[in-house]
């Protein structure tokens, strides 16, 4: 026991310096997308046409991609001809508003924290439960992934109990 706590303490801490440095993501990690329409030549429709979710479309205006719709498996950055599609590596991609999850720009709309009536309903925080009556736990998969590093919900003072 005291070689296991020695070998502990020899490690340090293992945690990440977020948010004041790199979340240390993997080089693969595929973050939030960028669309820059002003690369698109005229007429060209590849990465549309190569997208399987239907998540890029042109419509009467710029090229948008819906992140709503979006399955990041780079099928439309393979396909376009002038790079207009992108991955960052930016994992932030948490949206307030189903038109936030529309992406036509680099500009990023981030949610917010809650608001002051929220916060005036709530106090400090809002403590998320889940109790299971007997499930297929894919209910508390979903509640899982809300902590992780992508739909972190604890950054706007929800927490889970």
């Amino acid at each position: 026991m005291l070689n296991i706590l020695k070998n502990r303490l020899a490690q340090g801490h293992r945690t990440s310096a977020f948010p004041e440095g790199e979340t240390g993501l993997p080089e693969r990690f595929r973050g939030r997308p960028v669309v820059r329409p002003e690369l698109c030549g005229e007429g060209c429709s590849a990465c549309i046409e190569a997208c399987p979710t239907g998540a890029l479309g042109r419509g009467a205006g710029p090229l948008t991609l819906d992140m709503g719709r979006c399955l990041f498996c780079t099928e439309c950055t393979a396909a376009c001809p002038a790079g207009a599609v992108a991955f960052t590596r930016d994992h932030r991609l948490a949206a307030s508003s189903r038109g936030d999850l529309l992406v036509s720009s680099a500009e990023v709309r981030l949610a917010r924290s809650l608001d002051a009536e929220a916060r005036r309903l709530f106090g400090r925080s809002l403590k998320l439960r889940q109790v299971s009556a007997g499930g297929c736990n894919a209910c508390e998969a979903e509640l899982v992934a809300l902590g992780n590093v992508v739909f972190d919900l604890s950054r706007f003072g929800i927490q889970f109990v």
